[in-house]
């Protein structure tokens, strides 16, 4: 704890743990990769950690999956994060949909619809990713990485 004082754990590992990100490289291994693998072996993920990326082709199918996965995580004992969990609508030139939330951040890169260049001098709108801001806040002031990574945060999945 800040104060100093020491709190005994009875479930999951000590955030910031040498152990803890191999365990639940592992844990996730079975508890996610696996069942995507057995389960929704059309739809195509990366996971790093304990953020996922699913690529789902429609809406539908996005939906059929978080609720899939609210009962998988569940049983396992585990908890989408509500904060982070949601659907992204992949807005490009080709995909004209509208959709409220059309953007997000993974691994230090926000991804959305952005101006692009393509070959033979046009332009068009791409879904792509560029350093996040919050990740160049960081890169510009680096004594907020000291608190961005001793800050303790809610295990999340």
């Amino acid at each position: 704890m800040q104060d100093g004082s020491i709190v005994p754990r009875t479930t999951g590992t000590p955030q910031g743990g040498v152990i803890s990100p191999i365990l639940a490289n592992l844990f996730l291994h079975y508890v996610f990769d696996m069942w995507m693998a057995r389960s929704f072996p059309a739809i195509l993920f990366e996971r790093y950690a304990d953020d996922i990326i699913c690529h789902c082709r429609s809406e539908e199918e996005a939906r059929t999956l978080w609720s899939a996965l609210e009962v998988r995580f569940r049983a396992c004992g585990l908890v989408l994060h509500p904060a982070k969990t949601k659907i992204v609508y992949c807005k490009d030139t080709n995909r004209r949909g509208d959709y409220p939330v059309q953007s997000f951040d993974f691994l230090g890169y926000s991804f959305r619809p952005r101006k692009a260049a393509w070959r033979g001098g046009r332009y068009g709108t791409s879904f792509l990713p560029a350093a996040s801001p919050k990740a160049l806040n960081v890169k510009r002031h680096p004594d907020l990485r000291d608190k961005a990574t001793s800050s303790s945060t809610t295990a999340q999945a």
